[in-house]
C-alpha cells in the first residue's frame, strides 16, 4: 500500500467499503440507499443486503488509522443508508474527522466511551444502544431522529458545543434508564424535543451551558421507578422549557420553497432538495444538501420507525423552510422562535404537542441563570410520585399548565425572582408543598389577572395542613407590589385558616374575633360593632335615666352623649355626672370594655391607612 494521495483500499474490502474509503479521503458522501422510503426505512435494516452492508471494523479503521486526506482536502466519514455489521467500538480512540452517518442501521450498536472526537452526527439511525460514557467532543454531537430500543449512556460525556436529541426515541436499559447522562456536560445548547423515552431520563448534576429545551418530549417511566425525568443538581445557563412544541408547518415562514427565483415551480432533483433542505431546519440539524436522485427525498427523509418498545415511532418528515437566506427579519424571528424555543410554550392551536411525564418529575437543588418554563404540560403522577422542585433557584418560574399535575407539586425552600403562574396549573387535593418557599414578585400570564381570593384559594387547597409561611411569604409580596389591601386579606385568610385546626375553646375564641373585629385585619367591622353598641345604649338609657352623683350639681342629661362617652372612654361628652345602678351599672362597664376594645383596632386600621397613604 502506497502512502500520500495514493493510498488504496486495503485488500478483502468489499466494493461500497473500497469506495468509502477513498471518499473519507475528501469527505464526500457515500449513498446506499435505495432511494425509496419503504425500502429504506432503518428499522428494516437487517435485511438489507451485501450491497449496502459496511463492517463495523472498516469505519473503526477510517477514523483511528485512515489514509491521508487528498490534497486540498479535509478527510470526513459521511455515510447514508447503510448496515453497520458488527459492533463499532471506539472506546477510548481520538480522532478529529468529521462523522456523518444518516439513515443507517447497526446490528449490535456503538461503543464510543472515553473516546475524544470533534463533531458525530447520528441522523436517523437504528442502533440498539449507544454507550458513550465520559465521551469529549470538539463539536456537536447529534441523535436526532434516531431509535435506540436499549438506551443512551453519556454518563460524564463532554459536548464541545451542542447536543442536538430531537425526535430521538430511547428504550430503557436494565437499570430501567433510557437516557443516562448523569455528569454531562454541555458547553452551550441541549436541545430535546420531541424526545420519547420509554425510562428515566437521567441529568443528575448535569450542566449545560446554554439552554435546555425538551418541548414536546414524551417520557414514560418504568413500573417501579418513581422518576421518568430526573434532573437533580442540575446546572442550566439559561432556560429551561418543559413546554408543547408547536408544529412549525402552521407558520407561513416555514412553507416549503416550491418556486425557483423566477417563479417557475420547481421539479425533480430540485424539489427534492427543498424538501431536504425543509426538513433539516425543521429538526435543527444541518441543511448538508447531497446530490440526490430524482424524487428522492434526501437524507433527512425518515418515515414511522417502529420500535419493541413503547412510544418507538419517529415522526415523518415536515414542510420547513428552505431558503433561509431568503426569509426577510420577520420570518427569521418567527423561525428563531420556533426552533429555539424563545415562545413560552402557550399556543393552543392544533399541531401543539404538550410535554407529557408518565412519572416522577425530580429538578431538586437544581440551578436556571435565565428561567423554568413549565407551559403546556402533563404531569401523569400516581402514587408517591411528585413534580419535585425542591430548593430550585431561577430568577423566573413560569407554571401555566392547563390541567393540574396529578401529585405532589414540592416546592419547598425553593428560591425564584418571578412566579409566573395561573389559578387552575396547581393541585387542589392538598398537595402542593410550600414550606420555605420564596418568590420576590407574583406576575400573572400576558393579558390574565389573578385577584388575590384565587390566591387564598391556591393555598388553602394546596397545603395539605396550617402551615403560616406560604401565608406569610403572599403577604410579604404583595406588599412590595403596593397591594396592602391584599395582603390584609391574605393575612386575614391566614387567622380563619388557624382557627380550623385549634381544639373547640380556641375555635369559639378564634370565631369571636372573626366577628367582632376580624382578628385586626378588619377595621371596619370593628367600626360597626362600636356604633351597634353605641345605638344600645342609647336606647337603653334614654328610658333608664340614672341618678345624678349630686342632686345640686349635674349636667344635662343626654342619652346618646352619654352612651358615646362609655364607647369612647378616651374622649369626655360632658356627662361625667351620673351614678348608674343595677344593670345599667353592668351595662355602663360592659360598654367601656367593649370600646376600649374595638376602638383600638378602629384606630389600628386608620393608621395603616395613614401610613399607607
Amino acid at each position: 500500500m502506497t502512502v500520500g494521495a495514493e493510498q488504496l483500499a486495503p485488500e478483502g474490502w468489499t466494493e461500497a467499503e473500497s469506495r468509502l474509503w477513498e471518499m473519507f479521503r475528501c469527505s464526500e458522501v457515500l449513498d446506499l440507499s435505495a432511494g425509496d422510503l419503504a425500502a429504506d426505512n432503518p428499522a428494516d435494516g437487517a435485511h438489507w443486503g451485501p450491497k449496502r452492508t459496511v463492517r463495523a471494523e472498516v469505519l473503526a479503521r477510517l477514523l483511528l488509522s485512515g489514509p491521508d486526506a487528498l490534497p486540498g482536502k479535509v478527510r470526513g466519514l459521511k455515510l447514508i443508508g447503510a448496515r453497520i455489521a458488527g459492533r463499532l467500538w471506539l472506546a477510548g480512540g481520538r480522532w478529529e474527522s468529521f462523522v456523518e452517518l444518516h439513515d443507517c442501521y447497526f446490528d449490535t450498536g456503538a461503543v464510543l466511551s472515553e473516546a475524544h472526537a470533534g463533531t458525530v452526527r447520528l441522523d436517523g439511525c437504528w442502533l440498539p444502544r449507544l454507550d458513550a460514557s465520559r465521551l469529549d467532543t470538539a463539536g456537536d454531537l447529534v441523535l436526532a431522529r434516531c431509535t435506540i430500543p436499549y438506551g443512551v449512556r453519556l454518563t460524564d460525556a463532554q459536548i464541545g458545543t451542542d447536543l442536538i436529541a430531537n425526535y430521538l426515541t430511547v428504550g430503557g436499559d436494565q437499570f430501567g434508564r433510557g437516557f443516562s447522562a448523569d455528569g454531562l456536560t454541555v458547553h452551550q445548547d441541549f436541545e430535546a424535543d420531541r424526545l420519547t423515552s420509554d425510562g428515566e431520563v437521567s441529568l443528575r448534576t448535569a450542566r449545560v451551558g446554554g439552554r435546555l429545551s425538551l418541548r414536546g418530549a414524551q417520557l414514560h417511566g418504568r413500573p417501579g421507578k418513581p422518576n421518568c425525568l430526573n434532573a437533580a443538581r442540575l446546572t442550566v445557563g439559561s432556560t429551561c422549557y418543559l413546554t408543547g412544541w408547536r408544529d412549525p408547518k402552521g407558520n407561513p415562514a416555514w412553507a416549503p420553497q416550491s418556486r425557483d427565483p423566477s417563479g417557475s415551480p420547481l421539479a425533480g432533483s430540485a424539489a427534492a432538495a427543498a424538501q431536504a433542505a425543509a426538513q433539516a431546519q425543521l429538526n435543527n440539524v444541518p441543511d448538508v444538501r447531497y446530490s440526490r436522485t430524482q424524487n428522492d427525498p434526501g437524507p433527512y427523509h425518515t418515515g414511522a420507525v417502529p420500535g419493541p418498545f413503547h412510544g418507538g415511532g419517529v415522526p415523518a418528515p415536515r414542510p420547513g423552510l428552505a431558503n433561509i437566506d431568503d426569509a426577510d427579519d420577520g420570518d427569521q424571528e418567527e423561525r428563531e422562535q420556533s426552533m429555539y424555543g424563545q415562545d413560552f410554550g402557550d399556543v393552543t392551536d392544533d399541531g401543539t404537542i404538550p410535554f407529557r411525564a408518565y412519572g416522577g418529575v425530580r429538578l431538586d437543588d437544581a440551578h436556571f441563570e435565565a428561567a423554568v418554563l413549565i407551559n403546556n404540560a402533563e404531569f401523569h403522577l400516581n402514587g408517591k410520585q411528585e413534580l419535585s422542585l425542591r430548593r430550585v433557584q431561577t430568577p423566573e418560574l413560569r407554571f401555566t399548565t392547563k390541567t393540574p399535575p396529578t401529585g405532589t407539586v414540592a416546592l419547598s425552600r425553593a428560591r425564584v425572582g418571578n412566579l409566573v403562574d395561573t389559578h387552575t396549573a396547581w393541585p387542589r387535593n392538598h398537595k402542593v408543598r410550600l414550606t420555605g418557599f420564596s418568590y420576590e414578585a407574583l406576575r400573572p400570564p400576558e393579558g390574565t389577572t389573578y385577584p388575590v381570593g384565587q390566591r387564598i384559594d391556591w393555598l388553602d387547597a394546596g397545603l395539605d395542613k396550617f402551615r403560616p409561611e406560604p401565608y406569610e411569604q403572599l403577604a410579604a409580596a404583595l406588599r412590595r407590589d403596593g397591594l396592602d389591601d391584599d395582603a390584609r386579606h391574605v393575612q386575614y385568610a391566614k387567622q380563619r385558616r388557624r382557627a380550623r385546626t385549634l381544639p373547640l375553646p380556641g375555635r369559639v375564641w378564634y370565631r369571636l374575633q372573626d366577628i367582632t373585629v376580624g382578628y385586626g385585619y378588619r377595621p371596619g367591622r370593628a367600626a360597626l360593632w362600636l356604633l351597634a353598641a353605641w345605638l344600645v345604649g342609647t336606647l337603653w338609657f334614654a328610658w333608664h335615666q340614672p341618678e345624678p352623683m349630686k342632686h345640686d350639681e349635674h349636667p344635662h342629661w343626654n342619652a346618646a352623649l352619654y352612651a358615646a362617652s362609655l364607647v369612647l372612654p378616651i374622649v369626655n361628652f360632658g356627662q361625667d355626672g351620673w351614678a348608674p345602678a343595677g344593670f345599667s351599672q353592668w351595662l355602663s362597664a360592659a360598654l367601656v370594655v367593649t370600646g376600649w376594645v374595638l376602638a383600638s383596632t378602629v384606630v389600628t386600621g386608620a393608621t395603616r391607612v395613614l401610613q399607607r397613604g
